[in-house]
């Protein structure tokens, strides 16, 4: 493929952070590089890969200079690699995709025209669940009516940001080994109004069985989940966002506990399990006494969220109100 270089100005850095991607770090850079929309740079990030990613991304700079930059550092993780790109990015705005995962050739025109020459700082879409034979075993929508919506998909990935609005506001990932991109992104969306969220989804989320989020992230006692709690919610009423918020914020943190509780215990024994659980709820009681009452747990909300989804959540709900939920989560993981 050639490139032709439609002008000389550049509107958004597209940051792709690289660990020993070799075996799809071509396939997401082709998939940036065949966009409808030419006006982006790409800044390879490569964070101390071990195997041949390094050498791949050089080839690429090699042939498409005036592109593609990179940067080669000892790993430092990638909460700090992504804020690194942070700093480093010179342009108006700011897009991240993760090195195994791709994007439709539209991806950056549909975000790009729609935060262009508006008030917005952020502009959200949906995603795509791809797996190793390339079949989408997910496709989620956002619907821009529904506010929850925009906390539906906290990750770096499918939006584009105002690069100013996150460094006027010093928003930056936290440096954690779980929910890094959740910081972050708990932090953009109380922090401004001007968000908006649209009904596409052109972001592939590649289903990689080996990627770190697929295997440490099973194991929740190698999981610092206390850190992010701590982490988010300090963050948010030291900044004096959750007053406004409340009822929002304590969903989202009700609703992160119970899908961790269901992510990470299911091979864990009856006290393990016990012991995490109670840790969780009564960090949640403390910072929010009433949030069993909180509508957006239940059988009807959040809107445009699967039944299945909202069902799983509203029984874990139920369960711990009766004092029966670690009894409940137990059988119901010794059933899978």
């Amino acid at each position: 493929m050639k490139w032709k270089r439609v002008n000389s100005m550049k509107d958004v850095t597209v940051v792709i952070p690289v660990y020993n991607s070799k075996k799809y770090i071509k396939r997401c850079i082709d998939s940036v590089l065949i966009q409808t929309m030419k006006n982006y740079k790409i800044l390879l990030i490569n964070d101390g890969s071990t195997d041949n990613s390094l050498k791949i991304i050089e080839d690429y700079k090699n042939k498409y200079p005036n592109i593609i930059s990179i940067v080669n550092q000892e790993n430092m993780g990638v909460a700090k690699t992504r804020n690194k790109a942070i700093e480093l990015a010179t342009t108006k705005y700011i897009m991240f995709i993760d090195n195994d995962d791709y994007i439709d050739n539209d991806y950056i025109e549909e975000f790009y025209k729609n935060i262009k020459n508006t008030n917005n700082k952020v502009v959200i879409g949906g995603y795509k669940r791809t797996n190793q034979k390339d079949e989408i075993i997910e496709y989620i929508k956002l619907n821009p009516l529904n506010y929850f919506d925009r906390l539906k998909v906290t990750t770096p990935w499918a939006r584009i940001i105002d690069r100013n609005f996150l460094i006027e506001n010093n928003i930056r990932f936290l440096d954690n080994n779980i929910g890094e991109d959740i910081y972050f992104d708990l932090l953009i969306n109380f922090t401004t109004n001007d968000i908006k969220v649209i009904n596409y989804s052109g972001y592939n989320w590649f289903y990689n069985d080996f990627s770190v989020s697929n295997t440490i992230q099973k194991d929740q006692k190698k999981l610092d989940i206390f850190k992010l709690l701590n982490s988010c919610y300090d963050e948010l009423e030291k900044r004096n966002l959750i007053k406004d918020n409340y009822e929002i914020i304590e969903a989202f943190f009700f609703r992160y506990i119970i899908w961790f509780l269901y992510y990470t215990t299911k091979n864990i024994s009856y006290s393990e399990l016990s012991q995490i659980y109670d840790k969780l709820f009564i960090w949640l009681k403390e910072r929010f006494p009433r949030y069993l009452k909180n509508k957006y747990v239940s059988l009807s909300n959040p809107k445009g969220e699967k039944f299945k989804d909202r069902l799983l959540y509203y029984l874990l709900k139920i369960t711990n109100k009766f004092k029966l939920g670690k009894k409940y989560l137990y059988l119901y993981n010794k059933r899978k």
